[in-house]
C-alpha cells in the first residue's frame, strides 16, 4: 500500500472518531482542554510528538501534485505547524480552543466526520 494512502486512511479514521467525540461529548471538551493546557509538559511533548512525526511523513512524502495526495500533505503541513506552535506559544492555541471555538464544536465535528470519510472511502 501506498504511504500517502496509509496515512489517508488512518487520518480518516482519526477524523471520523474526533467528529463522533465532538458531537456527542462535545461539552466535556473544554474540561479535557483545561486540563491539558494545565501540564506544560504535556503540552511540549505533544508538541514533540506531532512535528516528529508529520516530519517523518514531510521528508519522504511531500506531494504537491493537485491530486487528493496534496490534501494530505496540507493536512501534515498543518500538523506541523500545531506542533510548533504547541512547543512555541501554547497560550495561544489553549485561548483559541476554548474560548473561541466553544460554538462551533458540532460544526467542527461533522466537517471532521465528512472530511474523514472521504479519506477513508473515496481516496
Amino acid at each position: 500500500m501506498d504511504t500517502t494512502l496509509l496515512v489517508a486512511k488512518i487520518l480518516g479514521i482519526y477524523l471520523v472518531i474526533s467528529g463522533l467525540f465532538l458531537l456527542i461529548r462535545g461539552k466535556s471538551i473544554p474540561h479535557l482542554l483545561k486540563d491539558f493546557f494545565n501540564h506544560p509538559a504535556i503540552v511540549y511533548l505533544t508538541g514533540v510528538i506531532l512535528v516528529f512525526l508529520s516530519s517523518l511523513y514531510l521528508l519522504q512524502y511531500n506531494i504537491w501534485d493537485g491530486t487528493w495526495k496534496t490534501s494530505v500533505t496540507v493536512f501534515v503541513w498543518l500538523v506541523l505547524l500545531k506542533g510548533v506552535t504547541y512547543i512555541f506559544a501554547p497560550e495561544s492555541l489553549s485561548d483559541m480552543a476554548v474560548k473561541k471555538s466553544r460554538k462551533l464544536f458540532g460544526i467542527y465535528g461533522i466537517l471532521a466526520i465528512a472530511v474523514g470519510f472521504y479519506l477513508f472511502f473515496l481516496v
